[in-house]
């Protein structure tokens, strides 16, 4: 069994940044060895170890990068932090750990909720339900949806969290579209414990079934990949309905980059972009409005 823990010696504090905007390298000294002892220790587990890992152990493990994440550093000295050349060597092993964390404490979830007998109240028991509670809104408020509007939302997941928010608190009817079919199967069961199947429809299929579906407006998950693709595709979709519709796409910016590949500019070419709303408190996500640049 490997150590998940993180001592409290390894902790990083605010205080450690009290005089950053003042000395930024110094600052980066400060951090720069708890990310290299993060990636130290999560070299130690394959995919299939994560997964074996209870939920309360595999939470805590994440939560010293969720913590390091979420350092208030500054646009300047998060960028520096993440091109020094040791960390960003590391940063393709950190990222591709966040992703495995993400789909399995998912698909825990699901598991979860599948298994309960009071499903709503499993649900908004689970540690991250606050973040997507916070994501949803600020994404809804901005959004000005009008009634009876369709959401094509691309790389849903297990357990369509967004969806489900969506419909529950803001009454949006959506399709939430997956490539894998267990993961598909997995999301129709968690809808359907929740009562939401009349208004949440879950497909198998990548952006391409954007051809053939009745949307109104699109959302693209921060994990969904390939974005380039994707975007490549929403093009052709657009160009050929004549129609503009708003494109929402979900990514990672300031210190929350060490969790993944932003979004990069030539990702969503033929896109420009109108409005981004930057992550607050332990919100992960940056979310940005597009439009097809005509």
């Amino acid at each position: 069994m490997h150590d998940i823990n993180f001592t409290h010696k390894h902790e990083v504090k605010e205080h450690d940044f009290l005089g950053c905007c003042k000395d930024c390298r110094a600052s980066l000294d400060i951090i720069k060895p708890h990310f290299m002892l993060f990636a130290k220790r999560i070299k130690k587990y394959t995919q299939k170890m994560l997964a074996a890992l209870d939920p309360e152990d595999l939470y805590r493990l994440y939560q010293f990068l969720d913590d390091l994440a979420h350092m208030d550093t500054g646009i300047h000295l998060s960028g520096l932090i993440l091109e020094e050349p040791e960390i960003h060597r590391e940063l393709p092993v950190i990222r591709s750990y966040y992703s495995a964390f993400f789909n399995i404490h998912e698909e825990h979830l699901a598991k979860a909720l599948l298994k309960s007998e009071a499903p709503w109240e499993t649900l908004e028991s689970f540690p991250l339900y606050p973040r997507y509670m916070a994501l949803v809104k600020s994404q809804i408020e901005a959004l000005h949806t009008a009634p009876g509007s369709i959401l094509a939302f691309i790389g849903c997941g297990s357990v369509p969290m967004s969806l489900i928010l969506m419909s529950r608190l803001y009454g949006i009817r959506s399709i939430g579209i997956d490539s894998f079919a267990e993961t598909v199967n997995l999301s129709k069961k968690v809808v359907q414990s929740l009562g939401l199947e009349k208004d949440v429809e879950i497909i198998q299929g990548d952006e391409s079934r954007l051809w053939d579906l009745d949307w109104d407006l699109v959302l693209i998950a921060a994990l969904a990949e390939p974005k380039a693709r994707i975007f490549q595709t929403l093009s052709e979709v657009l160009k050929k309905r004549n129609k503009s519709v708003p494109v929402i796409f979900r990514t990672y910016t300031g210190m929350r980059a060490v969790l993944y590949e932003p979004v990069q500019i030539s990702d969503i070419k033929g896109f420009r972009i109108v409005k981004e709303i930057l992550p607050m408190g332990r919100v992960n996500n940056t979310t940005v409005f597009a439009e097809l640049d005509e």
